[in-house]
Parts: C-alpha cells; structure tokens; sequence
C-alpha cells in the first residue's frame, strides 16, 4: 500500500504535496465506458490515506501533523534512504519499472542499455581492472608543473563533472529570461557549505574530522604516499576557501547573486586566474558572465593564485576518486559513501547496486531508456488524462480569480 498521506519526514511546510503525490500515484484499470478509460485511487475513494491522519493534533496548530502524524510515526525510513515519503516511493516505483525494461532490453547482446547497464553490475570486472581505466586522467593532473597548466586542467574536469575552484552553468538570464547566458558561482570545497568549516557546532567539528580521515583515506587507497599529511594540506586549503565564501542567506538573496559582467571585468577584479581560458575550455563562447558571488570568486582566484600547486593537484586528485568512486573499486565506493552518504546525509546502508545501475544508464542513455518507458507506462489514454487534469487546474484557478475580481 501506498502512504500517500505523507511527502516526507523532512517537508513539514509541504503537507499539501500529498494531494499531488495522489494524483501522481493513482492506478489505472481499463474499463470501456463511453469509449474512455477510468482511473481509480491507490488508497480509499479519494486518494488520501484517512488512516495517516493524526485528528488529535488540531489542524491550526500544526497542520503537517493533522494530515500525516499517524503515518510519520509508524512508517519506518529504509535503510538505505536519508528521508522517506510519497516521491520517494514514486522514485522506487519508476526504477523498479524501469529496471524490468533495461533488463528485458539486455536480452538483446547489441542493446546499448543493457551494456551499460551491465558494465555498471559487473563489478568483478571493475575490480580486476583497478585504477587502470581511470589512470590517463589522474596522470594528467599529476603530470600538470605549472599554473597555467592546471587551468586548463579544471576546465576539463569541469567536462567531466568534476568540480573545481568554480561553479559554472549555462542557463536562462534572470533579468533577460529570452537569452542564456553563463553563470559563475563559488565552490571549491568537498563540503556542502563554509560552515563546516569554520563552525564550533560540535556536530560540524566532528564532521571536519571525519572529512580530514576521508581525505586520508582516499589518498591512501589511490596508494598515494604521505597521505595524512596532503589530506591536511587539502582541508586547510579548502579552510581558506570556505572564509571568503558568502554564506547560505546571501547566496539565496536573487539581488545580490545577479552580478553580470564582462569577462575582462571579472578578470581585472579576481586577477591570477584565467576565466577567459576556463570558459573557453568548458565550450562556452561569451564576452560576459552573472557572477553570483564576486567577492567569493575574487577572493578564490587569489587563494587558487597563491596555494601550493601540488595543494591544488592533491584536491583535484581526490574531488576525482570520490566524484567516479561509483565506478572504480569498492573500496573507493564504500569509503564515499561512508562520508557522503553515511557522514553528510545520515543514510545507514548504500543503496543495492541495480538502483544505482539504473540511475546510471538512465543518466547515460536518458532518450533511449525514456522512450522504451513511455511506451509503456505513458499511453496515449494516460497522456489524455494528464492533459485533461491540467485543464482542470487551470479552470479551477480561473473560477477563483474571475470570483476575486468581483469582489
């Protein structure tokens, strides 16, 4: 049965979403009447679970509580998740179908989705091969002598996905949503935000403690030598950083975060990097840029200016490790997520390795997995539906405002 009486354990001001997890999560029975399809709820007559109610809580108080107490207390969270609730269980439901379709799709040998699939399972083969697969790319970065070298070494970690001194995107301009345009955002640390840093929150000294054994470990896994003492290095780097990073109220303030530039602005303001080089390097062809936090990114270029290179090359080493842990040795996929998933996000135990699988290949191979899924689960009769429950919304919100307009 599904709990649709809850969205998560974690969305206490979203109690509404419930109502759209319903919509999301009701059943469909083929049933010819008047040549169309009719489509019942998962839980009761309506879609919502009465019986995850809690109605002792008065609804004024504490409305999280009236429409889902009940549930949230007696619904335990797996094991292998951080938070529990109506899209979750949407999730698990959409990999699991979508599992069944790559496998059935694997029974083909020239099924590009099965391969990757199976690649992504086939961790004897992973184990066997090592570091080897992934050795041309951190030979670069140890091979990598000077400054200017190592700029156009982010830019191609920035290709790969791997993070580097500075954030970067491509999408719609705020205050020009009918053009793009590229944004620069602070990074440049292995953890989520500046407070891990530089607080004295008990919980976040731990934490940091536990980030520096990370360090250790990856280093020593990667078979690195003085391991402890770069891991050092690495944090106290990533220290300086997070002091000239804006905090997390500054950086969701819309105002301020909208800085646009041109490039050789933000070049005069954050000398000793080549932003020019980096964008160029990413593919990005622009004379300006939205710099969402300027004095973070000046004070990074110069921090980046004057660290010690094989600092920089020892951070990107292991941003490396840990950003394609997934695919390298277990003991590179166990150590990330003892410390991102277990350390950071509270999750006891990895997730099986076919979900991950099947995030993968989906990630991999979005178009060719996505057409073999709305095949079969988005028929024509449930696009109807959808399209006719947008129209329904639309003239709900009509009526309520044509009813405000005659007041």
């Amino acid at each position: 049965m599904i709990p649709v009486s809850a969205v998560s354990y974690d969305a206490m001001s979203w109690p509404w979403l419930n109502v759209i997890g319903v919509k999301h999560a009701v059943r469909q029975f083929k049933k010819q009447r008047d040549g169309g399809v009719i489509y019942r709820p998962e839980l009761g007559t309506y879609g919502f679970d009465t019986a995850g109610m809690d109605t002792s809580v008065a609804p004024g108080d504490n409305f999280y509580t009236y429409a889902n107490g009940t549930w949230a207390k007696s619904t335990p969270i797996p094991a292998d998740k951080s938070n529990y609730g109506m899209f979750t269980v949407l999730d698990d439901l959409s990999r699991q179908r979508t599992r069944e379709l790559i496998e059935n799709a694997a029974k083909d040998p020239n099924s590009k989705i099965g391969n990757a699939y199976a690649s992504f399972l086939d961790t004897a083969a992973i184990e066997s091969k090592g570091l080897a697969p992934f050795e041309p790319w951190l030979g670069k970065i140890r091979a990598v002598k000077t400054k200017a070298e190592l700029d156009e070494i982010y830019a191609e970690a920035d290709r790969l996905g791997i993070s580097g001194p500075f954030g970067m995107f491509v999408g719609q301009d705020d205050k020009a949503p009918e053009s793009y345009a590229l944004t620069m955002f602070q990074s440049g640390l292995g953890m989520p935000d500046r407070d891990y840093y530089l607080s004295n929150d008990a919980k976040l000294v731990e934490t940091r403690a536990k980030y520096l054994q990370h360090l250790t470990n990856v280093l020593n896994i990667a078979g690195e030598a003085n391991a402890a003492a770069r891991a050092k290095a690495i944090l106290d780097l990533e220290t300086k950083i997070a002091r000239v990073h804006w905090t997390k109220t500054d950086s969701r303030d819309a105002n301020k975060t909208y800085n646009k530039m041109n490039v050789a602005d933000l070049q005069k303001r954050a000398p000793g990097f080549n932003f020019a080089g980096l964008f160029s390097g990413i593919g990005v062809k622009t004379d300006s840029v939205i710099v969402a936090q300027p004095s973070a990114i000046t004070g990074e270029a110069a921090i980046v200016a004057k660290a010690p290179i094989g600092v920089l090359k020892d951070q990107l080493l292991v941003q490396s490790l840990d950003g394609y842990s997934a695919y390298l040795p277990s003991a590179f996929d166990k150590e990330a997520f003892a410390f991102f998933g277990n350390t950071l996000n509270g999750t006891p135990e990895q997730e099986a390795r076919w979900k991950r699988g099947v995030d993968f290949t989906t990630a991999a191979l979005g178009d060719d997995v996505s057409q073999l899924y709305v095949a079969k689960y988005f028929p024509p009769e449930t696009k109807a539906a959808a399209d006719q429950l947008v129209k329904n919304v639309i003239a709900a919100m009509d009526r309520r405002i044509d009813r405000r307009r005659r007041r």
